[in-house]
């Protein structure tokens, strides 16, 4: 939780990445830090706790990974779908887990792409474009 922030007075546009990797948080906040405000999450309470408190239309972008401690990112993508918020918060999986049965499952949800770790910054890049041009 060295990152987390609930910060429901944030007014910039906003990606937030849920990931308990520092190196996969890190990352995409180097990507990002100079057009984007970067809210990390460490795990799937978190990402939820702040996906709950933010104004909409703040969030931009969710890179949620799937195998994390507390709550995984299946039960944040439950959440979504309980909540009817795919359709307000463009979400992509980002996940080291390539099994065909875990895409299958993933895909069954209202998400805009899955990027299998490892990726490199361009991977990033191409895949919050594709989110961000998609909810425009």
């Amino acid at each position: 939780m060295d990152n987390f922030v609930i910060a429901p007075n944030i007014t910039e546009k906003t990606i937030l990445v849920v990931d308990d990797s520092n190196i996969t948080r890190n990352l995409i906040e180097k990507v990002y830090q100079d057009q984007y405000k970067v809210l990390m999450a460490s795990n799937g309470r978190e990402a939820i706790d702040i996906v709950d408190t933010m104004p909409e239309g703040v969030i931009v972008a969710i890179l949620l990974d799937l195998n994390m401690p507390d709550l995984d990112g299946f039960a944040v993508l439950d959440h979504f779908k309980e909540k009817k918020l795919f359709d307000k918060i463009p979400v992509s999986i980002i996940t080291g887990d390539s099994s065909r049965a875990t895409i299958s499952r993933v895909m069954s949800y209202d998400i805009v792409d899955v990027l299998i770790k490892p990726f490199s910054s361009f991977d990033i890049e191409k895949i919050v474009s594709k989110m961000i041009k998609q909810y425009s």
